[in-house]
């Protein structure tokens, strides 16, 4: 039976506004751990101590995991994989190169990929005009962030930097369909079985860089240590408490709100902005917009 929701309250936008500030500000974390640590030994660290916590929260919480011939663990690999693994290696690849700013405002594409996957895999979700044209909107907005070099079929580290960020929003509209089609489970029980799932597939490479990596500074290992009990762990948490309580229409309100605090992170670290980056900015959120917009109510 369906926890019936509430309209958001004041403690709603807090955590929501603590969710914005952690997955907002995270790209600048990552930005100062990629000096020492590889892509590969940052996910695992990042990711094996965030299953660990949110699996003693879950078993806190009275639940517990199921059997490993349970089908819903296929079902948390694919999610780790495309909600975990793949998208915070290719992050964390593209932050060697690109400003953590820059990064969140790629990132801030998810919500159009969700919806055009969710045209073709989700019943009922089928793409319309207004749709259509905010996915495009944000397209566009893409195209003025990557710049003319882009379109001009050039390459460059930035580009590829670039590309993959996209990537990694790709990913995560996958992780989003795919969320909706697993079947009936906790949602601190998915969480924490995407994880662990997502540390499974991060740990061969992890450990075999961090055996071929020089000693990090305490400083980077704080970076490590935070993204992976801050935006990581917490944040599950906090999404989770969100979606029961106020529901995901109320949650999709981050998707406006971490890009624009990605940006503030990486002025208040010395970044700078340039004017067709705010302008992308306002473009994909624009289309975000206009692709999440409800149509309104047919007259009485």
């Amino acid at each position: 039976m369906n926890r019936p929701l509430h309209h958001p309250t004041l403690r709603d936008w807090a955590m929501l506004l603590v969710l914005t500030l952690l997955w907002g500000s995270a790209y600048a974390f990552i930005k100062h751990a990629v000096i020492s640590f590889s892509p590969a030994a940052l996910i695992f660290v990042r990711i094996g101590v965030a299953a660990i916590l949110l699996t003693g929260w879950t078993y806190a919480r009275g639940h517990r995991l199921p059997p490993l011939n349970d089908k819903r663990w296929l079902w948390f690999g694919a999610l780790g994989l495309f909600g975990n693994a793949l998208p915070f290696f290719l992050i964390s690849w593209g932050q060697q190169t690109i400003d953590s700013a820059l990064t969140g405002i790629l990132i801030a594409t998810m919500p159009l990929t969700t919806i055009a996957l969710a045209h073709i895999f989700v019943p009922g979700e089928q793409m319309n005009a207004r749709r259509l044209a905010g996915f495009l909107l944000g397209f566009a907005g893409v195209v003025v962030l990557l710049g003319p070099v882009a379109l001009r079929g050039l390459g460059g580290t930035g580009l590829f930097a670039q590309l993959g960020v996209l990537g990694a929003a790709v990913c995560y509209g996958i992780n989003a369909v795919l969320a909706r089609l697993l079947p009936d489970t906790p949602p601190s029980l998915s969480g924490a079985g995407m994880l662990i799932m997502a540390a499974l597939l991060a740990l061969p490479f992890g450990v075999w860089d961090m055996a071929q990596m020089e000693p990090a500074p305490a400083s980077a290992w704080m970076s490590v240590l935070w993204l992976a009990i801050g935006p990581t762990a917490f944040a599950t948490v906090l999404l989770m408490q969100i979606a029961r309580t106020a529901g995901p229409s109320f949650l999709a309100t981050v998707n406006y709100l971490t890009p624009i605090a990605a940006v503030v992170t990486g002025l208040l670290i010395g970044e700078t902005i340039g004017w067709n980056a705010l302008l992308a900015l306002t473009i994909i959120l624009g289309g975000v917009w206009l692709a999440r917009k409800k149509p309104a109510p047919p007259p009485v």
